[in-house]
């Protein structure tokens, strides 16, 4: 028999935290625990190390961020510390712990110029302040330990919170028509 399974996800209320709590209760095999503020607080990276060691993980997964696209491009320092710097103390953590880490990212990283879909091999040119800060996470995360993955997403659907899908869904229910940037 195998034994359970300890993952700790970053985050209380995002959409892969809620999901990966919710499949972790359904499952049965693996203990899903959701780490966020105050114990374990990206704006204060000081408090990521002791907090994911009280937590004594399987794995770890990297899924809060600063999300905030527009609102990075004014704020690029805070939004570097959090997908930045944090990241790279969750995957130094997770090193010091033994454990992998799977990081969320974005595809952002890439200045989208591209007239065929991205691969992981692509060269990235981030072209804003959110894309340039989760590059950052991902090269933090790179030098921290060889143990991860990197995971870049365009959007995450799921039931909880908001996303594209769920809008356009919503729309559709009160318009006959939608226009949509489709770039």
């Amino acid at each position: 028999m195998s034994t359970l399974k300890r993952m700790v996800v970053t985050g209380r209320e995002g959409q892969v935290v809620l999901s990966l709590l919710e499949r972790g209760a359904k499952d049965g095999r693996f203990e899903v625990i959701a780490l966020g503020r105050p114990e374990l607080d990206l704006s204060a990276p000081e408090t990521i190390e002791a907090a994911l060691q009280k937590a004594r993980p399987d794995l770890i997964v990297s899924a809060a961020a600063y999300t905030a696209v527009d609102q990075a491009e004014g704020d690029e320092e805070a939004a570097t510390v959090i997908n930045g710097v944090a990241a790279g103390k969750i995957a130094e953590a997770a090193a010091a712990l033994g454990v992998p880490v799977i990081h969320i990212s974005t595809d952002y990283v890439f200045d989208g110029s591209k007239a065929a879909p991205y691969v992981e091999n692509d060269p990235v040119a981030p072209i804003g302040a959110y894309g340039r800060s989760k590059l950052a996470g991902e090269n933090a995360v790179m030098a921290a330990t060889p143990n991860h993955a990197i995971l870049r997403t365009a959007w995450v659907y799921s039931p909880f919170g908001k996303n594209f899908l769920k809008t356009m869904l919503k729309l559709a229910e009160t318009r006959d028509s939608l226009n949509v940037v489709d770039d």
